[in-house]
């Protein structure tokens, strides 16, 4: 690497003009003179935080350098027990299912909180130690590899394993490697190699084998489990891979959290990451990385979607009124105007019907605060007399590749589109999941919208649907429902 690449490919983002000066320059003094350790599976929210920006500011800028050639990102799927970051190389697409050995969960892939998306320094701007895992040193390096690196650095179970190791090595391909340990103690111990997120867990008691064999392939050892005694025993085992591994052994103390159960919030401190759902919503993945596809069969799951549907109250007048040309240039302006306040607000338009919209977002208050911008900035437009009706819902959604492009289904889809059906010109109605969620009734109450609440029945729904429909102050009127 010579200190051009940097600088040129640095040079392509200046161009776009979407970034300020200053921006790149301390981004391009990071790269240069950070540790390495820094610039290993990196957060934009804690890059964003400690160079004054805001959240979206930082994911926006960590996707056009990874569009450039900078940064590289990788999936991880964290382990709701030890936080282990179980990549995955094939991206969005084999975010399928993960297996936890040092926990020995079996993880179903969805794209919740529970996936994060981290970013590494690209070789071509920058080679760090962590470019060749295989060849890290494993005392150094292998708490680094193994785990998120959004775990709080004070927390004790990582810390005190990455503090506590007996022996350290690497087995070379095809090698039949031997590991001397000397176990003082009883108890029980685990032998990790990280670049594959292997654990051979070694149960220690007096008068037990003074060896333990056991064979790593790619993914798993066999056996996970060997007994031994204490003193002075030989490990050994037989590499099957084609790369070197390189592992260490510890002694499993301190205080596990139990695993988060499904749905729940994860149980260790974490530092602020990148969520795969908030990734998916943001517009810039969804315009720079078509390619990053999802599986073909059955889509992905997505705990949960925050689904906004617009429609455009005038626009069939306005073609008699206007004549086509100027209408269809007045409706493409308004397109315009709201895809620039999705992804301002870490959204994403998913697609265009008509004159509607269907947008998405990881939050309810992110979709929240762009719908009221969205109402603001048409009902502002001067040279016509355009509204928008606009409905939120928020719930887990199938995501699915259709048209090379990335689609959304299920019942919050459906909702939400009834739920817009439910509104007048220049007005926004939710379910009462959006209206409650963090944030969102604050955000209403500071537009000066009059929020009231009524339930309604949705067409293909069964049973009533608590929603709230929100106005300017002064254009209260009862809510009609179809």
């Amino acid at each position: 690497m010579t200190p051009s690449d940097l600088s040129l490919r640095l040079d392509v983002l200046r161009g776009k003009n979407r970034f300020s000066a200053r921006t790149l320059d301390d981004f391009a003094a990071y790269v240069t003179s950070a540790p390495d350790e820094a610039l290993f599976r990196m957060s934009p929210l804690r890059y964003a935080a400690s160079h004054g920006l805001d959240e979206q500011e930082g994911i926006e800028f960590f996707l056009h350098a990874t569009h450039v050639g900078i940064l590289d990102f990788a999936w991880g799927m964290l382990c709701p027990g030890c936080m282990a970051f179980l990549t995955t190389s094939g991206g969005l697409r084999a975010l399928q299912s993960k297996h936890c050995n040092f926990c020995n969960l079996h993880l179903e892939g969805s794209i919740d909180d529970r996936v994060e998306v981290a970013f590494t320094v690209a070789p071509s701007a920058r080679r760090i130690r962590f470019h060749s895992p295989d060849s890290v040193d494993p005392r150094e390096d292998a708490i680094r590899l193994y785990f998120s690196s959004s775990v709080a650095p004070a927390s004790s179970p990582h810390r005190a394993l990455g503090e506590s190791i007996l022996a350290a090595g690497r087995a070379l391909p095809g090698e039949a490697h031997v590991a001397a340990v000397d176990f003082t103690e009883a108890g029980q111990f685990v032998l990790l190699a990280p670049a594959g997120h292997v654990a051979v867990y070694v149960r220690v008691k007096a008068g037990g084998p003074r060896e333990a064999s056991f064979e790593l392939l790619d993914g798993r050892a066999i056996p996970a489990r060997v007994d031994v005694g204490t003193g002075r025993v030989e490990l050994r085992m037989l590499n099957r891979t084609t790369h070197a591994v390189g592992y260490f052994v510890a002694p499993v103390g301190g205080t596990w959290p139990d695993p988060a159960e499904p749905g729940k919030p994860l149980t260790h401190p974490l530092l602020p990451y990148l969520t795969g759902a908030r990734l998916v919503s943001s517009q810039s993945f969804r315009d720079l990385f078509r390619a990053e596809s999802i599986p073909s069969e059955g889509g992905l799951e997505l705990k949960r979607v925050t689904v906004l549907f617009t429609d455009l109250t005038g626009s069939t007048a306005l073609y008699e009124r206007v004549g086509d040309l100027r209408a269809y240039d007045l409706v493409r302006k308004h397109f315009s105007v709201l895809r620039s306040i999705a992804a301002a607000q870490g959204g994403a338009i998913v697609k265009t019907i008509g004159d509607a919209v269907m947008a998405s977002f990881a939050e309810p208050i992110h979709a929240m605060r762009a719908a009221i911008l969205m109402n603001r900035a048409i009902a502002e437009l001067k040279e016509v007399d355009l509204l928008l009706k606009i409905g939120l819902h928020t719930g887990p959604c199938i995501a699915v590749e259709l048209n090379e492009r990335l689609d959304y289904f299920g019942r919050t889809v459906n909702i939400a589109a009834r739920v817009q059906g439910l509104a007048r010109a220049g007005e926004i109605v939710c379910t009462s999941e959006v209206f409650e969620a963090p944030g969102v009734e604050g955000a209403v109450h500071a537009a000066e919208l009059v929020a009231t609440r009524a339930t309604a029945p949705l067409k293909g729904i069964a049973g009533e649907v608590p929603v709230v429909r929100m106005v300017r102050a002064g254009a209260e009127a009862p809510l009609s429902i179809p």
